[in-house]
């Protein structure tokens, strides 16, 4: 069992059994009032952050609940106000 600081606020996070990582769609709260969202990955079996990618700033990048959708090439994919986020891998 673990715990995570991770904020997900609009999204259920998704686990890839592929390579075992959670995706979770993370904001974190800011003093400036900075609107920024990132895609995160969690370890499913420690719960250690692994990597996290900034998706953009500003009410346009909220997914407002939409899920996230993993393709079978690995790609995840958010839908926000602004249209559809996708986040790969570039090793």
């Amino acid at each position: 069992m673990w715990e995570s600081a991770v904020r997900s606020p609009s999204t259920v996070p998704k686990l890839s059994t592929a390579n075992g990582l959670l995706y979770f769609y993370e904001k974190e709260p800011n003093a400036l009032g900075i609107d920024a969202w990132y895609l995160t990955a969690v370890d499913f079996r420690t719960g250690e952050r692994r990597w996290r990618t900034l998706t953009g700033t500003g009410p346009a990048y909220d997914n407002n609940w939409a899920p996230i959708t993993i393709g079978p090439d690995g790609t995840a994919y958010a839908g926000v106000f602004n249209g559809i986020v996708a986040v790969r891998d570039t090793v």
